[in-house]
């Protein structure tokens, strides 16, 4: 595990919660998508570290991949890995894995392209100059 944490700037642990298992006893793949914007959320609060006008400056996914490996199960505990892995003018990529904390055995992966995005004048903005600067120091 410490190998795959030197590669990612961020872990976040998840619960499995009861809820998220479907009837063949795993986690349903729509529930590994939470899993990752949950991540997503913490991967901010601690990168950029202020409050966010996300109306202002806010984000849109504009894609989206995940492939699943192996299946997730109730007692496991597992924490999801993120990084940003390409900046753009307006749009970054982020990658992110799912793991299980105690094997580091990868669960899934998940590739997302972020654009920035102004809810008020409702058009894609560039990257805040100080976004880009973390990004690139926690990258």
């Amino acid at each position: 595990m410490e190998n795959q944490k030197i590669q990612f700037s961020h872990s976040t642990p998840v619960q499995v919660r009861f809820n998220d298992i479907d009837i063949m006893g795993h986690v349903n793949n729509a529930i590994h998508q939470y899993y990752f914007d949950y991540a997503k959320m913490k991967y901010f609060d601690h990168m950029l570290g202020t409050e966010i006008d996300w109306k202002k400056t806010g984000i849109v996914l504009a894609n989206i991949v995940i492939d699943y490996f192996v299946p997730i199960f109730l007692e496991e505990e597992i924490e999801v890995l993120t990084k940003i892995n390409k900046i753009g003018n307006k749009s970054f990529e982020i990658k992110q894995k799912i793991v299980n904390s105690l094997t580091s055995e990868i669960k899934s992966e998940s590739t997302s392209t972020m654009v920035c995005f102004n809810y008020y004048l409702r058009e894609s903005i560039a990257i805040p100059q100080d976004w880009k600067d973390r990004f690139e120091k926690f990258s």
